[in-house]
């Protein structure tokens, strides 16, 4: 309903003005909002926890010192991508605080931010694959050297099989990714348009 269709209603004689629930709509807009401020103030903190923990990857799998250098270049490029994920994340946090719920166009403009930040959150997971991938063939590598073994001695089979695996298993990560994302922030972005749609209506 436009502002010149209520002041027509108002003029009326008889006086009944439906006055649309629109304030209602945009307070239990509040419920998905506080969902999404309480998964991202548990996220932040570990992926944080995570990313400090990858630092001490190469003691933990014992890695040769010769290999620093490999996994170390991929390690600051994997923070220096995080640095910028994790900012835009804090900075949505810190949008939706000040979310009130007396607006329309508010409650739109956290709404685009919402769906702005589910792309950055998958882009951000797809990102961090190849560095896991470099950590998993300096595990592999090592693995084999401890045997007496080195990547010339794999038969072309084995070698294939391995092709076949890291395709899957990076796959499997980018579809994990996609059902977390919808899991975590799914729900919460379908309630806000539906309440917008209702608020159209």
């Amino acid at each position: 309903m436009n502002f010149d269709q209520l002041k027509e209603q108002w003029n009326k004689e008889d006086g009944n003005v439906h006055i649309p629930d629109t304030i209602k709509h945009l307070k239990e807009s509040k419920h998905p909002i506080e969902k999404i401020q309480k998964n991202m103030k548990r996220e932040f903190p570990l992926q944080i926890i995570a990313i400090i923990l990858m630092a001490f990857f190469p003691f933990q799998f014992k890695f040769h010192s010769s290999q620093y250098l490999i996994y170390y270049v991929s390690y600051v490029m994997m923070v220096v991508i995080s640095s910028y994920y994790l900012r835009g994340f804090y900075q949505f946090y810190k949008q939706t605080e000040l979310y009130t719920g007396n607006t329309k166009n508010s409650l739109w403009k956290i709404y685009h931010e919402l769906r702005l930040n589910m792309e950055r959150y998958q882009s951000f997971g797809f990102l961090l694959l190849p560095h896991f991938l470099v950590t998993i063939g300096l595990i592999i590598y090592n693995l084999m050297e401890e045997h007496g073994k080195s990547l010339s001695e794999i038969p072309g089979s084995y070698q294939q099989f391995i092709i076949i695996l890291v395709l899957l298993g990076t796959l499997t990560t980018i579809t994990s990714i996609v059902l977390w994302t919808k899991y975590t922030y799914g729900k919460s972005a379908i309630q806000l348009e539906n309440i917008l749609n209702e608020i159209d209506e």
